[in-house]
Formats: C-alpha cells, structure tokens, sequence
C-alpha cells in the first residue's frame, strides 16, 4: 500500500511586493513575477512599502526588496516589518551590497539572489518562498 502524497499547495495569485529604486529594473523584477501568475505591487523605495506592508488587511506573502533603494536598506526594511510580520517570506537581491556587509548585518533574508539574475532563477526562488509561506515552513 503506497501513501498518497497531499496535493501541492497553490502558491500563484499570492500577493508579491517588489522594492527596487531602479525604476526599469524594479519594472522588469515585477513582470517577471506577475508573468508567473502572481498578484504584484512595485514600489520604488522601501518606507512607501513598509507603510503599505503593515497597514494592509492581506499583507504579501513575500517581499523582494533590492539592498539600494534610497531612503532605507533593503535589510533594515525586511528587519521592520518582520517585527508585525514575522511570517513574511523575503527575497533581497542585489548587485551592490557587499558579502561582508550582508554576513555583518544582524536581519537576514530568507533567501539572496545575486544580481544580475535569470529569470527562472527569480521565479524560482519566488516559488519556494510563497510556498513556504502557504505551509508554515521556516
């Protein structure tokens, strides 16, 4: 007798926020998620983001958030708003932010994709995240 594995949990539809202050980058990050089949919100720096995050009824089941965007780091940013959401799922990708920069900083993002990225790599890790979202996973 074989056991039946529990059908996947639906991920797409599931609200993303991008943050990147590159307006054509920010852009792009955006269309390739939403091509994936998921809800997305792009902001161009982080305190408009964090201000929506944590007043909205159905907050994103994960934010990817650049580590330049102006008027906060990407890190500080994912290390306030985890205080009222810590079931939040984070992506920081980045370009800039050096590696000793990211171990010495004490907010750690769920997951780090080094830009720049390909695009299944971006859909990818937004799946995991999403998913471990929808099932509780750390």
């Amino acid at each position: 007798m074989s056991a039946t594995l529990p059908p996947p949990v639906p991920t797409k539809g599931a609200l993303v926020f991008v943050v990147d202050d590159n307006t054509l980058l920010g852009e792009i990050t955006r269309q390739l998620i939403a091509s994936a089949g998921y809800e997305t919100k792009l902001f161009h720096q982080g305190l408009p983001a964090r201000g929506e995050m944590l007043a909205a009824s159905q907050p994103p089941v994960v934010l990817v958030t650049d580590f330049d965007i102006g008027d906060i780091n990407g890190l500080d940013l994912i290390g306030e708003v985890r205080v009222k959401l810590p079931q939040l799922k984070t992506l920081l990708v980045s370009g800039t932010a050096k590696p000793e920069v990211l171990a010495a900083h004490p907010v750690k993002p769920d997951q780090f994709l080094a830009k720049p990225f390909r695009a299944d790599d971006l859909i990818g890790a937004v799946d995991r995240l999403a998913a471990q979202a929808r099932t509780g996973a750390v």
